[in-house]
């Protein structure tokens, strides 16, 4: 807590030191997984349409995510083995085309993200406030009221600022007891701790399984397309029962 003058207190949350390095080797898996999926199905799905296994040029298959209209171009022309009409839906799919810009797409992200490993270069890990409810005990006879205008859910780089308030009499910062108990940090990726959806920040956690469920949408309109759905449908695992089981 930091006294800022004799009514008015800030309380910070400070980054002591940086997060684990499994973190980013996690995050760094999770990335390639999602983009191999990705070149696999389409791999799938080029083999299904042409019915040639392994399909014409397989060596160039790989999932197009670009951001610009001439990005693509330049992509079909590398994806020549690859029948038109799935170039055209492909297309349709593309970040480009999103109505709220590129970023806003999670296949965007998937590319963006998977870049920095390609670069051998590590992920940053950082925490960032998830939950939050401060709790305060002030002295008898003193209110203490909490600045609204603090928007504390965010990355923790250096410090943060989770509150602040003001006293109604003055005080020493000693003289108030603050219940961070509702305080919750969760752990963050810098390079996609500005990413919003639907106008809001979501937990990492949350954009990971986000994530998982797009890249399923994608795979399964791929397998449809070419009528490649198992006879069952696509199964939906439940994830209490998978770690039950």
């Amino acid at each position: 807590m930091r006294e800022v003058e004799p009514c008015s207190f800030e309380i910070l949350a400070v980054m002591r030191e940086p997060a684990p390095l499994e973190l980013s080797m996690i995050f760094s898996e999770w990335l390639a997984a999602l983009r191999a999926a990705l070149d696999n199905g389409l791999y799938a799905w080029v083999a299904a349409v042409t019915g040639q296994n392994p399909p014409p040029k397989p060596e160039r298959i790989q999932y197009p995510i670009c951001s610009t209209r001439e990005e693509f171009r330049d992509q079909r022309k590398r994806l020549s083995g690859v029948p038109s009409d799935i170039l055209d839906k492909l297309e349709v799919a593309q970040p480009y085309q999103s109505p709220y810009g590129p970023e806003s797409n999670l296949t965007y992200w998937i590319h963006e993200l998977a870049r920095t490993d390609r670069h051998r270069t590590a992920h940053v890990g950082l925490g960032r406030v998830d939950e939050h409810r401060i709790r305060l005990r002030v002295p008898e006879g003193v209110t203490a009221v909490f600045d609204e205008s603090v928007e504390p859910y965010s990355q923790i780089e250096g410090e943060l600022l989770v509150g602040r308030f003001t006293t109604s009499k003055p005080i020493s910062r000693y003289e108030v007891v603050a219940d961070l108990t509702g305080v919750f940090i969760a752990p963050e990726i810098r390079a996609w701790a500005d990413f919003t959806l639907n106008g809001s920040r979501q937990s990492l956690w949350k954009r990971m399984i986000y994530t998982e469920f797009y890249m399923r949408h994608h795979l399964e309109n791929m397998a449809a397309f070419s009528d490649a759905t198992p006879p069952g449908g696509f199964k939906t695992f439940d994830l209490d029962e998978t770690q039950t089981a």
